[in-house]
């Protein structure tokens, strides 16, 4: 009798942890969503920081060039999308018009371009100052090496318990570098041949869309409905022809797919490959904590839990859920 309360309080303390604790990353968001970018952009990029540190290149210069080549690419892709991203903007309010046209309302955008202005100042300001945070912080976790995870060993005990422990997070590391890198180059494949299907199809803004593709890749399920459902609608805006619209969301949905299908499963690792229905909630729960950032962060989060449920004895039934 008193086996089944202790384990019935046991249950209800850990139902309660759990919830508290998801209300605490819902509440700090706008600090912890920073963080986890860093944290993720630091483990993407520290491979090449220990190449350079193997040819003798300090860790401080190394991150510091790691880091500027990554921002350096990010803006001069950017700036070459200037146009595309200026024809994308100008075309917004014929977009809305049409779009009201349709639903028999009235122009969406009247009276609230200035308030769109403002808030499109606000979004560029905090984007800025995240970049930034995100940046800094990236930097100082790859100097500091395996300083933490010296600190975790220091503490787990004898030797044998070290060695296992040290052993533990290797493999942890690799897990998630190995999803990153991965996740990375098949959102550049889906990206490029996205771009380069749509140019010939001679579809406006296709680079734009080869972005989106690329960006939106990293999102299970709903980020594929999301570029052919906006290539759909575009087709139909643009051109007013509902074939041409199709076999544009067609064409992007079908590279999608491929990725999925063959590319994906070659490369992803044990950790990676998690069952379908974790995958959805997790996406969906992720969203209602952090938003679009937890849409875009979702999969990379649940392959941190994933990995480390993997190599902890505790966390095996966590580990055994998630698991296909």
């Amino acid at each position: 009798m008193t086996s089944s309360r202790d384990r019935a309080r046991s249950i209800a303390v850990w139902i309660l942890a759990t919830v508290a604790l998801l209300f605490f990353l819902r509440m700090a968001s706008a600090l912890l969503i920073p963080i986890a970018v860093a944290v993720l952009l630091s483990y993407a990029a520290e491979p090449a920081v220990a190449s350079l540190a193997r040819w003798r290149v300090p860790r401080p210069f190394g991150a510091a060039v790691v880091l500027l080549v990554v921002a350096g690419a990010v803006a001069r892709g950017i700036y070459a999308l200037r146009d595309e991203a200026a024809a994308v903007l100008a075309a917004v309010p014929v977009a809305a018009e049409r779009l009201a046209a349709w639903a028999g309302v009235g122009d969406p955008m009247a009276g609230g371009s200035a308030g769109v202005l403002l808030q499109g100042i606000g979004w560029v300001l905090t984007g800025a100052g995240n970049f930034t945070i995100v940046v800094m912080l990236a930097y100082f976790l790859l100097v500091s090496g395996d300083h933490f995870k010296r600190r975790v060993i220091e503490t787990a005990g004898d030797s044998p318990k070290r060695r296992l422990t040290a052993g533990v997070f290797d493999e942890i590391n690799l897990q998630i570098q190995r999803f990153l890198l991965v996740q990375v180059a098949t959102s550049v494949v889906v990206g490029v041949a996205t771009w380069l299907v749509l140019a010939w199809m001679q579809v406006p803004q296709a680079p734009i869309w080869g972005v989106a593709a690329g960006l939106f890749n990293s999102i299970p399920y709903f980020g594929p409905v999301i570029v052919s459902g906006g290539l759909l609608l575009v087709g139909l805006l643009q051109s007013g022809d509902p074939m041409v619209a199709l076999r544009m969301s067609a064409a992007a949905m079908a590279i999608t797919s491929i990725e999925g299908w063959v590319l994906n499963p070659l490369l992803m690792g044990r950790a990676e490959r998690m069952h379908v229905v974790v995958v959805f909630v997790g996406v969906l729960l992720w969203t209602w904590l952090w938003g679009a950032w937890g849409t875009l962060l979702a999969v990379p989060m649940l392959v941190v839990i994933k990995a480390v449920a993997d190599h902890f004895e505790p966390l095996q039934p966590i580990s055994r859920l998630m698991a296909r």
